[in-house]
């Protein structure tokens, strides 16, 4: 009988255990750490935000007021501020966004807002921006004559060297960055050029690979290191092939002019042709000229620096073609030549 009782008490203490212990866990369930609790005390907040800080000339700002901590409010009211001038086309009830063209280089825009909401809170929030931009120019080291006013244009192998010149400002001020503070990002048909970007970096210069009729697109952005400012702008290149055109030569002056020939028809008479190339990496020391009559090569007159001429004299009656071909001594591809139909009646 005494086992019996030893065996009962033992069950009763753990019975009696778990009721003691059950409260002590349940109370625990809802005791929260006082970093986790919720702030009360949180005051809501108006904040603008701007799709550019730094605009290029003429482009056009857009500003967003954001309201955050405010719940269950509904048709706040915003009015707009532009450089002081109240916006009232753009002001009223839920009129959280404003929309605005600049003007020009260096011109200064202050954006204030004020925002009311029905159960009686005000905020306000004003952000400024400066007008900026960049110059981006390009040459190629082809070369042409030297009577030649146009673009030196890039053929495959030519070097390209393209210059940033900056007119950036800081954000909402009338000064200007510096080289050493813009940031510029360099992009060569859409693939970032790491080796050539970076702070100061204002030149980028690249070999052409591409053949004639392919183009290089080039894109540069430029930023400051806080990310206030971007800017961004890109030029399409065109890749051209070596070019040979013919004119008439001036009597007195021995240069081409007038128009490139195609046809030509004329009397028996003396004629003198001039041909240039254009836009060759080679130098003029290695280039060789060659003119055909026909089917046939003769000898050709004088030659200068991007210059050939050729010298018919007492042509009679005929109908025949007459051809230029520049050849580069060092680079087979490097070729170029132009042709016309000549009728002496």
């Amino acid at each position: 009988m005494k086992k019996q009782n030893k065996n009962n008490n033992i069950k009763f203490y753990f019975y009696f255990s778990c009721i003691v212990l059950l409260p002590s866990i349940a109370n625990a369930q809802f005791t929260l750490p006082t970093n986790q609790l919720p702030n009360l005390n949180m005051k809501p907040t108006l904040s603008l935000t701007i799709n550019t800080q730094a605009p290029l000339p003429s482009a056009f700002v857009s500003a967003t007021a954001n309201l955050s901590g405010i719940t269950n409010v509904s048709n706040p009211s915003f009015s707009w501020f532009l450089n002081g001038v109240a916006q009232k086309g753009a002001s009223g009830v839920n009129k959280n966004t404003f929309a605005f063209q600049v003007g020009n280089l260096g011109a200064v825009y202050k954006i204030s807002l004020n925002a009311s909401t029905p159960n009686g809170d005000n905020f306000s929030d004003s952000i400024s921006v400066t007008v900026s931009d960049f110059d981006l120019t390009w040459d190629a080291n082809s070369q042409a004559p030297a009577l030649y006013k146009g673009k030196l244009l890039p053929t495959q192998k030519s070097v390209l060297n393209i210059s940033a010149l900056p007119f950036v400002y800081s954000p909402g001020t009338k000064t200007q960055l510096t080289n050493s503070n813009l940031i510029y990002n360099w992009y060569v048909d859409d693939k970032f050029s790491a080796g050539s970007s970076g702070a100061g970096k204002s030149n980028l210069i690249l070999t052409v690979n591409d053949y004639a009729g392919a183009s290089k697109n080039i894109r540069l952005e430029i930023k400051t290191s806080d990310g206030a400012v971007s800017i961004s702008k890109s030029v399409e290149i065109p890749i051209v092939g070596p070019q040979v055109f013919i004119h008439l030569t001036d009597s007195k002056t021995g240069f081409p002019y007038g128009v490139a020939l195609k046809n030509l028809t004329v009397g028996p008479i003396s004629l003198n042709f001039t041909a240039q190339n254009y836009f060759f990496n080679a130098t003029p020391d290695n280039l060789r000229w060659q003119w055909l009559i026909g089917d046939k090569e003769v000898d050709s007159g004088s030659e200068k620096p991007w210059l050939a001429s050729l010298n018919l004299a007492n042509i009679g009656p005929l109908f025949t073609q007459i051809q230029a071909i520049v050849k580069s001594s060092t680079n087979e591809l490097e070729t170029a030549g132009a042709t016309i139909n000549l009728e002496v009646k």
